[in-house]
């Protein structure tokens, strides 16, 4: 390495210019670091992405245009002591005399009869009762749909440039997509997440340039 003086009369350090097959094969290492690099990136601002709207859907309730989700159902519902824990049970059914109070309601389940009660205040009163938030929509009872959501896309879309975010199994899938279509789009990205997503990977491309 050397230093020369400017005319200005400060010093600037330079080195020795590459042949063009030097250059061609440095371009070639980063290009080939790139790839799997990329794909990397990718992946961590997929992630990036689900904690976001996973955070925000669970802890405050609203969509990605930043309004809540429609309240939970205060329509009458039909249960029964097997879809609720065992203390609820015995606060709604747990004596002879609350059970008398209840409109029971029996139904056909393949070959058995089924013996339901009414919940006069619907899945709001269920989730109430079970101790769970209903001052926003935040489709956590279980948590099992929410913990379902991943990045499910493989390595090889990921260096391609495109990532999915969806539910594993197909019995949480089928609750996301009974959930978006009855409260709207749940997997959606605000202008604010879009731009925190975007600068992981702009931040990386721009390390890539001053390589």
């Amino acid at each position: 390495m050397s230093d020369v003086q400017t005319s200005a009369g400060s010093q600037v350090l330079f080195t020795e210019a590459m042949t063009p097959d030097e250059a061609i094969r440095h371009m070639d290492e980063i290009i080939a670091r790139s790839v799997n690099e990329f794909g990397e990136v990718m992946m961590i601002a997929a992630e990036t992405a689900k904690t976001l709207i996973v955070d925000r859907v669970t802890q405050q309730g609203i969509d990605a245009e930043g309004n809540p989700f429609p309240p939970y159902s205060t329509k009458p519902m039909l249960t029964n002591c097997s879809s609720t824990t065992k203390a609820v049970c015995n606060t709604l059914a747990g004596t002879k005399k609350k059970r008398s109070q209840l409109k029971w309601v029996t139904i056909k389940k393949g070959d058995k009869n089924v013996r339901l009660f009414e919940l006069p205040g619907g899945y709001k009163e269920f989730r109430e009762i079970h101790g769970h938030r209903t001052d926003i929509t935040n489709f956590f009872f279980s948590g099992r749909m929410m913990s379902d959501i991943a990045v499910v896309s493989s390595d090889n879309e990921h260096t391609k440039g495109r990532a999915v975010i969806s539910t594993k199994h197909d019995e949480q899938n089928l609750k996301l997509q009974g959930n978006t279509d009855r409260k709207g789009e749940i997997l959606m990205l605000s202008d604010s997440e879009v731009k925190e997503v975007s600068d992981i990977i702009e931040d990386w491309l721009i390390s890539k340039w001053y390589e």
